[in-house]
């Protein structure tokens, strides 16, 4: 278990919850296991990283895609229409 679940996790890049689905062991047991290991809070923080960068990425091509034409048309009545719209939502009575 503990030379797969290692060089898994490390080399092949697999999550502890693939690494337990292969081994047939628990994830708790992997995690603990991997918890121990020196340069396992490193490769956490570098994955960490690289999640958020993805995200990110992934949310800036979203919003190209999807609020083009959002943006596209302003001017005075569709920023009254705003205006209007939110007047409402926060004048609603609150019951």
């Amino acid at each position: 278990m503990a030379g797969a679940s290692k060089s898994s996790f490390f080399y092949g890049k697999k999550s502890i919850r693939e690494i337990s689905i292969m081994l047939l062991k628990s994830e708790k047991s992997i995690y603990r296991y991997l918890k121990k290991l020196p340069e396992y809070k490193q490769e956490k923080e570098k994955r960490k990283k690289a999640n958020s960068q993805k995200r990110k990425e992934y949310q800036e091509q979203w919003d190209r895609q999807n609020r083009t034409e959002r943006y596209h048309c302003i001017n005075g009545e569709s920023i009254k229409r705003e205006h209007d719209v939110a007047a409402r939502i926060l004048s609603r009575e609150r019951h």
